[in-house]
């Protein structure tokens, strides 16, 4: 997941921001591997909304990871003790490298 505060591109702030941390991210037993990147917004109670698929190289697994994000759960990214709303890009089978 990569991750960042809209706000911080017009103010700036002291504290940087705490990375959110998954707590339930079930992906469908029956998804194959393939790319996909969904972009959307991690709200500040740790669930996602608004989110649109970047790139999918696989409709079906596509179709699969969107019906079950409703259920995901993350901690909130945090800026000092505030929790807040960041826009997000989920990837799978990135390589990161």
């Amino acid at each position: 997941m990569q991750f960042a505060d809209p706000d911080s591109a017009a103010h700036p702030y002291d504290a940087d921001l705490t990375a959110p941390q998954a707590i339930r991210v079930n992906v469908p037993s029956d998804a194959p591997p393939t790319r996909l990147l969904i972009a959307c917004v991690l709200g500040q109670n740790g669930t996602l909304h608004r989110w649109h698929v970047l790139q999918a190289d696989s409709s079906d697994f596509s179709a699969k990871i969107l019906a079950a994000l409703p259920d995901w759960k993350f901690t909130p990214a945090f800026r000092g003790n505030q929790a807040v709303e960041v826009n997000a890009i989920l990837g799978f089978d990135v390589d990161t490298k």
